[in-house]
């Protein structure tokens, strides 16, 4: 499954990162990427990323075939964490779900889409049929990237999860059908990086 990285891409810039899988001889790295984004950019995600514990145990529990996370890397530092998270079993076995974290000054670089790209091929090898990203609904740029990607908003759950702060917020689900992404690859509309821009 991970042959073919490292995989060096280019960003709008004109400068190149190189995409990898997570491993855990990565654990450092990763939790330096988190403890140096702005507290504005971590406030929304799911895991207080600054417990060196939660990074520790995704690195002990590693599953490629659950959880596919790829960090983009400049040099020996991590600029980016993006994932796809598959249910291996039941009645959602065909739906799987992206998350994508971007350094400030990595952001609308194009660096965005270039990873979600990556997941979505992902997601085709494993036989997924649909993708869902879940943001709150204060994240309106993190929309906005999305629906730029060819996401859907399907439903909004009120009061529905917390942020870090302990704050309640609507739930946003947005939801894109990898039938259209495969025709777009049909038309090698997403073999060319950058792709579309995405804010992260």
């Amino acid at each position: 499954m991970t042959e073919e990285y490292p995989k060096e891409v280019k960003v709008k810039d004109g400068s190149t990162v190189v995409l990898r899988p997570f491993e855990k001889k990565d654990t450092d790295s990763l939790f330096a990427f988190f403890v140096k984004l702005p507290e504005s950019d971590r406030l929304f995600l799911r895991d207080n990323v600054t417990d060196r514990a939660v990074v520790e145990r995704w690195a002990t529990e590693l599953n490629y075939e659950k959880v596919f996370p790829i960090l983009a890397w400049k040099g020996n530092e991590v600029v980016a964490d993006a994932s796809l998270h598959k249910n291996l079993v039941g009645w959602m076995k065909h739906v799987g779900s992206i998350r994508i974290v971007i350094a400030r000054e990595y952001q609308r670089k194009g660096l965005g889409s270039v990873l979600a790209n990556e997941l979505f091929l992902r997601a085709l090898k494993s036989g997924l049929e649909k993708i869902v990203a879940e943001m709150m609904e204060t994240q309106q740029g993190t929309k906005k990237v999305f629906e730029k990607l060819g996401f859907m908003e399907e439903a909004v759950l009120r009061g529905h999860v917390r942020d870090q702060m302990g704050v309640r917020h609507d739930l946003l689900v947005l939801t894109k059908d990898l039938e259209e992404f495969w025709a777009d690859i049909q038309n090698h509309a997403y073999f060319t990086y950058p792709a579309r821009e995405m804010e992260g």
